[in-house]
């Protein structure tokens, strides 16, 4: 199953290619773009947040570790909502947004940033060591060299988002989930 979606997540970038031909693995960020709209095609936002053809608006605060690797996902197709890539300088464009990943640059200012936009359906994205278990969202580890995420079930709910049973199975851990 995970290997499934990692074939997803190299068609989403376009790289499915790299899977025939002897060539450069994609460089980190690459992957975590296309974890980005993976997020984006299995999560469910309330339809008052994210009404239906409306865009999606796929942020990051803080400093851009992605390089040129987020250019390609603005534009396309998500669920019926086409992605819009920019820019949020401020905690208050941040709100505006619908997928915020929080830069590594803003570690200091995280928990300021998650509280800012808890209850706003706003799913929140980061690798900041330990970001799912401080309350965010879904937090990107690598592990053994591989880009892994932690799911942080009550901030889903708290801010009414809903992760498909695919994304929760996936997930390395599922935080905030009661057990049997």
């Amino acid at each position: 199953m995970r290997r499934l979606f990692l074939i997803a997540v190299l068609v989403a970038l376009g790289l499915g290619g790299l899977l025939a031909v002897a060539s450069p693995p994609p460089g980190e960020y690459q992957i975590k773009a296309a974890y980005l709209l993976n997020f984006a095609r299995y999560m469910e936002w309330p339809a008052s947040r994210l009404p239906g053809g409306a865009a999606l608006r796929l942020c990051v605060l803080g400093r851009d570790p992605f390089g040129g690797a987020l250019t390609s996902l603005d534009g396309r197709q998500v669920n019926g909502h086409e992605v819009r890539v920019r820019s949020a300088d401020s905690l208050e464009l941040a709100m505006e947004c619908h997928i915020v990943f929080v830069s590594d640059s803003e570690e200091r200012r995280m928990g300021l940033i998650l509280r800012g936009l808890a209850l706003r359906g706003v799913l929140t994205v980061s690798d900041i060591d330990g970001f799912a278990e401080a309350g965010g969202s879904i937090g990107l580890v690598t592990e053994d060299e591989r880009v892994r995420f932690d799911i942080n079930q009550a901030s889903l709910q708290r801010d009414s988002l809903r992760a498909s049973s695919q994304l929760l199975r996936l997930g390395r851990n599922v935080i905030g989930t009661k057990g049997p």
